[in-house]
């Protein structure tokens, strides 16, 4: 082919250093080196990426437990109004019903029995006054029982002289 032909000066490793291509050898490495460059920033993109990715799955993960919390809190806050409501009803029935039992309000302002204690006197008097009447009846009762003896005898004997 070429024989003894020179391609190039050869340096002392043997790589052929100076020829009719070192301009396309040059072109050849620069675009290698360009291509490791981008190569290496693609990688490096890949990676910011992934992280970046990573970054928006924990920031949709925030939101979705930042509008559970939300859900939640609004949850307990008509569970509160709710209860407050069924309170407020249910003071306005026992008021209605403590009204009901006490009567007109009117006629409120002219008893004489104004507190518990008063009331509770009254009644301890009532009782006592009831206990004498349950004292008098009894005794009451075994003197009927003699009279009714003394009648039954009576009786008997007139009934034991008729015949």
């Amino acid at each position: 082919m070429l024989g003894s032909q020179e391609l190039g000066a050869r340096g002392p490793s043997g790589v052929v250093t100076a020829g009719p291509w070192s301009t396309r050898d040059t072109f050849i490495a620069e675009t290698a080196v360009t291509i490791d460059r981008l190569t290496a920033k693609i990688e490096r993109l890949e990676r910011r990426e992934d992280a970046l990715a990573q970054r928006v799955t924990e920031l949709a993960e925030h939101a979705q437990q930042a509008s559970r919390f939300q859900s939640l809190a609004e949850s307990l806050r008509n569970s509160r109004d709710y209860k407050l409501d069924e309170m407020i009803r249910l003071v306005k029935d026992v008021r209605g019903r403590v009204d009901a039992l006490e009567g007109p309000r009117p006629d409120y302002n002219n008893l004489t029995h104004k507190s518990f204690i008063a009331i509770d006197r009254k009644l301890a008097e009532l009782s006592a006054a009831q206990a004498r009447e349950a004292d008098r009846a009894g005794r009451l009762q075994p003197g009927s029982l003699a009279i009714g003896f003394l009648a039954a005898t009576v009786v008997a004997s007139l009934v034991g002289l008729i015949f």
